[in-house]
């Protein structure tokens, strides 16, 4: 399976539901584990599962998650139908993690981004903004992403850039819209990597 991070305003609002949030990603596979604890509440947590017609929006509940919660629930694996995706909305300790769509590899053609080529250096920026605060404990980002290894290691075996290789860089990653003006990764850039 392999995750798409999406563009809200490219979410249609048919397969939006009621959700009026912005975080929406897609995972292009052909069967989905729904655990038997789908749809009840537990810590302030809750998964709720529901098949949606891409063409139509119309929505199909899912097995079991309506059921009593004390009668027998188990584990199910659903399989993705052309045509369908099956909808999660995650709360997660009273969090609204979003809705993430699992869409059949037919359907998922609409939704792949571009790829993008990405230097070494690109790479490293993209893969430290998106992992490490802007500052912390008087360290800049720039400075934490020397000492962290799953960062240095998109260097391929290039030196380190110095700080004006890296400001360089970011304002080409904020021209090809990977980051925003702020400096923040944006969808394109968290699909980028």
């Amino acid at each position: 399976m392999s995750l798409i991070h999406l563009d809200p305003a490219l979410v249609p609002a048919k397969l939006r539901g009621a959700y009026n949030g912005h975080k929406f990603k897609a995972i292009v596979g052909l069967t989905v584990d729904l655990p038997a604890t789908a749809g009840l509440w537990s810590g302030g947590s809750r998964e709720f599962y529901k098949a949606v017609s891409l063409l139509t929006g119309e929505v199909s509940p899912l097995i079991m998650q309506d059921q009593d919660p004390w009668g027998l629930r188990q584990d199910h694996k659903v399989t993705i139908k052309p045509g369908f995706a099956v909808v999660l909305h995650s709360i997660f300790c009273g969090e609204d993690m979003g809705l993430t769509f699992y869409i059949h590899p037919d359907n998922a053609a609409t939704l792949l981004p571009t790829p993008v080529e990405l230097t070494p250096y690109e790479k490293l920026i993209l893969i430290a903004t998106r992992s490490l605060k802007s500052s912390y404990g008087g360290r800049d980002r720039y400075e934490m992403a020397r000492d962290e290894y799953h960062c240095t290691k998109a260097l391929a075996g290039q030196p380190y850039p110095t700080r004006a290789q890296w400001n360089e860089t970011k304002t080409v990653l904020v021209g090809k819209g990977l980051l925003d003006k702020r400096g923040a990764i944006t969808v394109k850039g968290r699909n980028a990597i």
